[in-house]
This record gives C-alpha cells, sequence and structure tokens, in this order.
C-alpha cells in the first residue's frame, strides 16, 4: 500500500522529472567542464581532481535549482498523499532520497569518459582515486537537499537566483582573497582543495573533513525540509555548527590538503646507458623519450662538464628548480593522443634549448626579460645543432633577438663560441635573468 502511495505521488508530482532532468544537466555540465581533447587521458587522478574542482562550479547551480524545485513542488502535493496518515519526513523521503540520488549519479556518470581515458591510456592508477568521486558525489547531494530546505524555508521566486548568485560570489571570491592564508576554511568551500597537480592525491584528513561538512549541511536542509514549526526551523542551524566545528578540527591547512602521492612521481628509467627516466606516472611515454634524449646527451658532449643523463623534472609552476651540472631536467607535457608534445620542434630540440637546463629567471610578468631569456635559450640550441636561423614561428621579438645575437656569436673564434655557451649554460643552472648578456655582451 505504501509502496503503491509512493508511485501515485510521483506520477503526480513534478519531483521525478524536474529532478531526472536536474541531474542529466548535472552529468552533461560536468562532463563539459571535464572534457578537454588535449589533456593526456593517463592523468587519472589529475582527471578526477579537476572533476572534483568543477564542484564549485555546480553546487550553487544545483543549490539554486532544487531552491526551485523546493518552493515549487510542496505547494502542489496531491490530496491522495497528504490525505495518508504519514509523516512530514516520510513524504519528504521520496524528495530528498529521489533529487540527491539522481543528482549523485549524474555526478558519477560525468566522470565516465574520464575514466575510460584512463583506463585505455594503462598509466599508473593511484590508490585512493575513489575518494574524490565520492566525496563530490556527497557534495552535489547535499546541494541538493540543501536547496530543497532552503526553497521550502523561503518560498520566493527570488530565492534561487539570490541562491545561484551568492554561492558563486563565495566560491571564486574566497579562495582570492584568502589563498595566501592557506586557512583550513577555505577547505569547507565545495570544490576547493588548494594547490594540486599530477602528482597529488586527496589526505585522509581533508576526506573526513569535507565529508563531514557535506552531512552536516545535508542535515540542516533535511530539518529545514520536514519541519513545520518555526522552532524546530531554528533548530536546524544545529547540525550545520556541529558540522563545522568537526570540519574545522579535523580539516588540514589548506596548502597540505592534496599533498603529493611518491609512488606516482618515482622514477622509473630506461635499460642501457645513457640514464633517461620518468616518473611512473609518464612511464608510458618512455619508449618515445629514449632515443631524442640520448642523440641530445650527445650533441651537449660539445661543451664543458656535460650532462650525463635526463630525467622528467616534477617541480610544480612557478617553483624555484635547483638544478646540476650531470642532470637535464625535461618538463614534460604529454598530447591527448599520448605522444609527448614538443614546442616548435622535437623532443631533442627542447632538450638542446638551453643547453639542457630548465626554463627559469623571470617573474611571470616581467615580459622582456622572458623575451631575452627565450632569445638566450634559442640561440644555444641553434648553436648546438650548427643552424643559423630561427625557425620561422618564433615570435618576433624573441626572433630580433635571437638574429643578433647569433650575428654576433657566430663571428667569434670556435673556442669562444663554446665558452660563450657554456657560460650561459652556467647562468641557466642558477636560473639566472642575464643569459643574453652573457651570450652578446663584448
Amino acid at each position: 500500500m505504501t509502496r503503491w502511495i509512493v508511485r501515485a505521488g510521483s506520477r503526480r508530482s513534478a519531483v521525478p522529472w524536474v529532478a531526472a532532468l536536474t541531474a542529466v544537466l548535472t552529468a552533461v555540465l560536468g562532463w563539459a567542464l571535464l572534457a578537454d581533447a588535449e589533456r593526456w587521458g593517463g592523468l587519472w587522478m589529475a582527471a578526477v581532481l579537476v572533476h572534483y574542482h568543477n564542484l564549485g562550479l555546480l553546487w550553487p547551480l544545483v543549490l539554486a535549482g532544487c531552491a526551485w524545485l523546493g518552493r515549487r513542488d510542496w505547494p502542489a502535493r496531491t490530496e491522495l498523499v497528504e490525505s495518508t496518515p504519514r509523516t512530514r519526513a516520510a513524504r519528504a523521503a521520496l524528495v530528498a532520497v529521489l533529487v540527491a540520488g539522481l543528482l549523485a549519479l549524474g555526478w558519477m556518470l560525468s566522470l565516465l569518459d574520464g575514466a575510460a581515458r584512463a583506463v585505455l591510456a594503462a598509466s599508473y592508477q593511484p590508490p585512493g582515486w575513489y575518494w574524490p568521486v565520492l566525496l563530490g558525489a556527497l557534495g552535489v547531494a547535499t546541494a541538493g537537499v540543501l536547496g530543497l530546505g532552503l526553497g521550502r524555508l523561503m518560498p520566493s521566486r527570488l530565492t534561487g537566483p539570490v541562491l545561484a548568485f551568492g554561492g558563486l560570489v563565495m566560491i571564486i571570491g574566497s579562495p582570492l582573497l584568502w589563498e595566501e592564508t592557506n586557512s583550513r576554511a577555505l577547505l569547507l568551500i565545495p570544490g576547493h582543495l588548494g594547490p594540486t597537480d599530477e602528482y597529488s592525491a586527496v589526505g585522509w584528513r581533508t576526506v573526513i573533513g569535507q565529508a563531514a561538512w557535506f552531512v552536516a549541511l545535508a542535515a540542516t536542509g533535511w530539518v529545514l525540509l520536514v519541519s513545520g514549526a518555526r522552532r524546530t526551523r531554528l533548530l536546524a542551524a544545529l547540525p550545520a555548527v556541529l558540522g563545522l566545528a568537526v570540519a574545522l578540527s579535523v580539516l588540514p591547512p589548506a596548502d597540505r590538503a592534496a599533498p603529493r602521492d611518491p609512488h606516482a612521481a618515482e622514477l622509473v628509467c630506461a635499460d642501457g646507458e645513457p640514464r633517461v627516466c620518468v616518473t611512473r606516472l609518464y612511464e608510458p611515454t618512455l619508449p618515445q623519450l629514449v632515443d631524442p634524449a640520448r642523440r641530445a646527451l650527445t650533441t651537449l658532449r660539445r661543451l664543458p662538464q656535460p650532462p650525463t643523463a635526463v630525467i622528467q623534472g616534477t617541480a610544480r609552476y612557478g617553483t624555484f628548480v635547483e638544478q646540476r651540472h650531470d642532470t637535464v631536467q625535461l618538463s614534460l607535457t604529454v598530447g591527448g593522443d599520448g605522444t609527448i608534445s614538443t614546442g616548435t620542434g622535437s623532443i631533442e630540440e627542447d632538450i638542446l634549448d638551453g643547453a639542457g637546463t630548465w626554463k627559469c629567471g623571470a617573474a611571470d610578468d616581467d615580459t622582456d626579460t622572458w623575451n631575452r631569456i627565450d632569445a638566450a635559450r634559442t640561440v644555444a640550441g641553434l648553436w648546438l645543432r650548427d643552424r643559423h636561423s630561427p625557425p620561422e614561428t618564433l615570435w618576433e621579438p624573441v626572433r630580433a633577438l635571437v638574429d643578433r645575437a647569433m650575428t654576433f656569436l657566430r663571428a667569434l673564434p670556435v673556442e669562444a663560441q663554446t665558452a660563450r655557451v657554456a657560460a650561459m649554460r652556467e647562468a641557466a643552472l642558477d636560473c639566472r635573468s642575464d643569459l643574453y648578456d652573457i651570450l652578446t655582451n663584448p
């Protein structure tokens, strides 16, 4: 009898259709935000973390949509359901469970493409990759239940738009204002995990703390949805307050929410010499790298103290890299088709540009200095390959600097040319910014 009542109520209610539509939109939007044809599918955890970060954009939209559903559907309850001696909580269970379940399902489905690409790439599968997925499903389901409750509490047409706008402002603005503080309160923002890269893995404290926060918000939404008296509604804040206290006591600082997985960054080396290594995460690309890397090392023997190994660098963008004379640290980028992406040339040319050094030495916004650094690095690569002219695709300001430096360098005796390029390499190993001056000063 109860099952028949629920089925009849569902047919006469907009909840199943609107909830299903919301779940489909969640799945489509989540997939659209995640889809990137240029991203290599082997970055398994990176795809999961990007998916979880997208929760920050989806959460306010789901909250607003379910607030509209909460204010719209409750006044339209059928007489059949209303006439039965069922509690308000029992009647609300149909709405809340259906909405939360479909939203979580939509969230999970939106990751299928990324998961399939990761499986096909046969790369390193990090342990615990599923925790951010389950955490995101809990988060989007929480947004649904909380939205229903707020819609029930404030049945106004403005509730949904206000929640969407306010949620987006909070989720986008808060990290911008307080990112440097690394406060653990930032991890209360849905989808926020602090700084991450392809080697990151979500820590257990982050999972437990954010899960506790989501459960507490869902409980608050549930109380708002089922409560009738004003006094009961006032108690709805209690689960959120308790959840906030628990979450803040468990969560780590924001910059330690997703520490690096040491196994993902572990080096895997090819057989033979010279030594060529990549991280375990990028192991499927190692066969592409071996031959051009060893040819580049052979070419670099023209310089004193040449490097004897090529190793994939794992430093985060913008951080200082401590380089060594005997090792080329290569920044590796892999395209969507699984091949190693290069600039305008080949893997060998990418290694020889800068005479086998890491690109660094200037602030991100210092365009003039970067132009001179890029020109010096290009000149070193051209000289090592016995080329005289830069590629046609080179940016014009850099191209002019390269032409001037090549003319000056080639006019010197061979020993002086070698000394200049070797001195530039020494400066590049220390991340200095005066590489161009070293090559061209009389």
